[in-house]
């Protein structure tokens, strides 16, 4: 038994869960200190943090169309198939000679990246006034740093994946998060937005250092060779470009609305990335966990020779998915100005901002269920390995999206709104899609509509009884007293669905509660 084998004492997607609301909490508070020492509007020079945010594109371009998409279409079922097989000698080549070629050639291109950054700062903030895109240009050839970092973390986050050992990897997000902050604290107001970006890389490295348990945990065995030859990493890479091509969709859509709003006003980018942030607690907590945590196991499932087994399980994690993210996604519709004010509104961050904001918050979190469920139903097709359908999906979507944020924000003047509009479009149409192939794919209806319709009507009262709430307990004090009534006004919504679902007889109701019992 692995010496590291007790600290997965948690069931995993619980732990997961569990680790991302901390990861999510110091998110909650990296955002509140760049709202309070940069602000959004009133940014300027090196404190400037839309220039902070564009400088980001380009690196995690790389990292996710390079990088994480190889991960997550080819190296998990490959790796898998390997372990299932009982052949970890051929796994562990496998895995070796991914992180050699990977690194090669993340190595190669972000190197190329850095000569030619200025060119690059064109394609994403060409709005932006001489200084801002010096400034832009500077950091993102600091931030090509951690691209090659996240490489060697990924293919370690991967082999526990695999393995479904999720203790150290669950633990990355909070020292990255914590490395940012640390920035903020320490080189922001001196260095302004260059010493938030070390502040990146100094996170980068921590999520990197804190897996090298994990090596352990899973008993690696590295082999030095290249194996570019071998039939699984030929495989891979077949897999590889489909997967690069769906998500250069979903990247560049994120690129063009960088460029769009960097020809809106000072701050546009700011808003639009704090709002996601912020619709990203509940889908990181929730979704995301439930996501990472099935993949392996629908990869296993895959190799079945019947595809009821694989449909049981995607449709009961969807259903999970939907039970929480439902009546998270009213809940923040409800109470999300009272959120912002929280968080974000303090010091440079202003009441205009905090308006602007919420609105953007608003339209994101219209297509949060479908953001929600995107990442299981690309894993579903992943696990068989098809790569392709992702790809199709995305691309209509994509479509949508940018399209629709040129007219919205630029030819109807709806500026950042208009891009969270034409984002949430492109999101749902991306997950219909989805739905409906995989639906055909496995013959029958993956969504138990029935106790769906049950949940959102079990999540509107809950909503209401929120905003009746809001009436008789005012929103107001010190940050302490604000924290502990926005605790109230959630609580008083969880009890509410809760009792709800278990009236109207949700199913969910009772997976969830297994798992808290499962801790004792």
């Amino acid at each position: 038994m692995s010496r590291f084998k007790h600290l997965n004492i948690l069931p995993p997607t619980l732990l997961l869960a569990i680790t991302a609301l901390i990861s999510r909490l110091l998110g909650v508070v990296r955002d509140h200190l760049l709202a309070k020492t940069f602000g959004a509007t009133a940014g300027t020079g090196i404190y400037n943090l839309d220039t902070y945010y564009a400088a980001f594109r380009i690196p995690d371009l790389l990292y996710n169309l390079l990088i994480f998409g190889a991960i997550s279409a080819a190296f998990i079922p490959i790796f898998t198939q390997h372990k299932k097989e009982g052949q970890m000698g051929e796994a562990w080549q496998f895995a070796s000679s991914m992180l050699h070629l990977m690194m090669i050639v993340i190595l190669v291109i972000s190197a190329i990246a850095y000569i030619f950054a200025p060119q690059l700062t064109h394609i994403v903030a060409s709005g932006f006034e001489p200084e801002a895109f010096e400034t832009t240009t500077g950091l993102m050839r600091i931030m090509l740093l951690s691209p090659i970092i996240f490489t060697f973390t990924s293919v370690l986050v991967s082999i526990q994946d695999s393995f479904k050992s999720f203790f150290w990897r669950s633990l990355g997000p909070l020292f990255y998060n914590g490395g940012i902050i640390f920035g903020i604290l320490y080189f922001g107001s001196q260095f302004g937005v260059v010493g938030v970006t070390w502040g990146v890389i100094i996170g980068a490295l921590a999520q990197l250092i804190i897996q090298l348990p994990s090596l352990l945990d899973v008993h690696y065995k590295h082999v030095w060779l290249l194996g570019w030859r071998r039939p699984d990493v030929r495989k891979a890479f077949k897999l590889i470009i489909p997967r690069i091509l769906g998500l250069s969709l979903s990247q560049l859509t994120m690129i063009v609305n960088t460029l769009i709003a960097s020809f809106l006003m000072t701050g546009s980018i700011t808003i639009f990335y704090l709002s996601d942030n912020l619709q990203a607690l509940p889908l990181g907590i929730i979704a995301i966990s439930f996501a990472i945590t099935s993949f392996a196991t629908l990869s296993e499932l895959a190799t079945e020779g019947t595809t009821e087994p694989f449909r049981n399980e995607i449709r009961r994690v969807m259903q999970q998915v939907l039970f929480l993210i439902i009546p998270a996604t009213l809940g923040m519709l409800v109470l999300r100005y009272k959120i912002i004010d929280l968080i974000l509104v303090s010091g440079k961050f202003s009441a205009e901002d905090a308006q602007i904001t919420g609105m953007v918050l608003g339209f994101l979190l219209i297509s949060l269920f479908a953001q929600s469920l995107i990442p299981i139903l690309s894993r579903g097709f992943y696990a068989y390995h098809n790569t392709k359908t992702p790809v199709l999906t995305a691309f209509v979507g994509g479509l949508i999206s940018v399209g629709g944020s040129l007219l919205l924000a630029l030819v109807l003047g709806f500026g950042i709104v208009g891009i969270a509009i034409a984002f949430s479009a492109g999101a749902i149409l991306n997950f219909i899609l989805l739905y409906i192939f995989m639906h055909n794919k496995l013959g029958r209806s993956i969504l138990e509509w029935g106790n769906i319709i049950k949940m959102i009507v079990a999540s509107l009262i809950m909503a209401l009884s929120v905003m009746y709430i809001t009436q008789i307990v005012a929103f107001s004090g010190t940050v302490v007293q604000k924290l502990g009534v926005l605790i109230l006004y959630s609580a008083v919504g969880a009890v509410v669905y809760f009792v709800l679902a278990a009236l109207l007889k949700i199913p969910e109701v009772d997976m969830v509660l297994r798992r808290f019992r499962r801790l004792r």
